[in-house]
């Protein structure tokens, strides 16, 4: 063989060997367009979703504004009444501001619904007797001093004397263990 085949064969070698490096190229190259296609449209996809979401979000927003702004009022009435002692606090002082005649009192800590966020409540069974018109008073000041409180029972009867009544009253104050304003 002569050093003309030899160089020949040499450079078809080589050519060959280019060919073969220039398709695993091109096929690596075809399989990364593909790769950032699929890349691309997923992308794509994803920030579609993201619009959608947003969109969604933009809505909920939008229809629980006021919702969210009366759950900021309430905050602080709710968070008076960290245990069941504030609350029986509160309602000794309402009945001590009102001067009305307290025949008896008891209190209950009671659980309403392991389930909800308000899960327990203070329930306080209060009889009262004295002047029908400072009773009835009375009455809406507790509701106004203890906005967050529940009458559950309320019974009005003539009392023993002139313009007395006699009035049962079962109030529910929630107790809360968390803080509303964490969530």
């Amino acid at each position: 063989m002569n050093n003309h085949k030899a160089a020949s064969i040499l450079i078809v070698a080589l050519i060959a060997l280019m060919g073969f490096g220039v398709h695993k190229l091109r096929t690596k190259a075809v399989a990364a367009r593909d790769g950032a296609n699929k890349a691309k449209a997923l992308a794509e996809q994803t920030e579609q979703q993201r619009k959608i979401a947003e969109i969604k979000l933009k809505t909920i927003d939008a229809k629980t504004a006021h919702l969210r702004k009366v759950y900021t009022e309430w905050i602080p009435h709710f968070e008076n009444f960290r245990s069941s002692r504030a609350g029986e606090q509160r309602i000794t002082d309402v009945v001590r501001e009102g001067n009305v005649f307290l025949l008896s009192q008891r209190f209950n800590y009671r659980e309403i619904d392991k389930g909800d966020f308000i899960s327990h409540a203070l329930v306080a069974d209060l009889v009262v007797e004295d002047d029908y018109s400072k009773t009835l008073n009375w009455l809406g000041k507790l509701e106004e001093s203890i906005p967050s409180c529940r009458i559950a029972k309320c019974k009005i009867t003539r009392g023993d004397r002139g313009n007395n009544v006699h009035m049962e009253v079962t109030i529910q104050v929630p107790v809360l263990r968390q803080s509303l304003a964490s969530n």
